[in-house]
């Protein structure tokens, strides 16, 4: 099942996107509080964009972001740093689901996901599960733009 942006409406956008909401109230927008997973989150966002913007220009990225996993000790354990936490949050199944949803998003391409589902069965279930959630698919694609600018 896919997420339909169109479905929502305009608050639970602005509330998903962590944007300005309406407070007719008070005569114009306020800024939610956001939690302190997510303000970590952003702030890791938000440095990688700018390390990444520094080494090429945003015109010059094309999807997909991520051709393979880097064939390097560093590329090896972040790669394995975000299945563990995929797995950690969502399971197997759920994690492997997440690698094809990236894949027709054009994150990854079928290689890297093959590559990355294999992986994934190194990963012991977790007891407790959840569905991954939006700042969790912000998460991955932090870990694809970190994956994508290592050498």
């Amino acid at each position: 099942m896919t997420v339909n942006p169109r479905e929502y409406d305009p608050a639970e956008l602005r509330e998903l996107a962590g944007a300005d909401s309406i407070d007719e109230s008070a005569g114009g927008p306020t800024r939610q509080q956001p939690n302190p997973d997510e303000s970590i989150r952003d702030k890791q966002f938000r440095n990688l964009l700018a390390l990444q913007s520094e080494r090429q220009r945003l015109e010059q990225l094309q999807r997909p972001f991520l051709t393979a996993i880097p064939d390097s000790e560093v590329g090896t354990d972040v790669s394995k740093e975000w299945l563990d936490f995929l797995v950690h949050v969502g399971g197997r199944e759920r994690a492997k689901r997440a690698l094809s949803y990236y894949r027709q998003l054009k994150w990854i391409t079928p290689t890297a996901e093959t590559e990355l589902s294999v992986l994934v069965k190194q990963f012991p279930e977790p007891t407790h599960d959840r569905s991954l959630a939006a700042g969790d698919h912000r998460l991955s694609l932090l870990y694809v733009a970190t994956l994508a600018s290592l050498p």
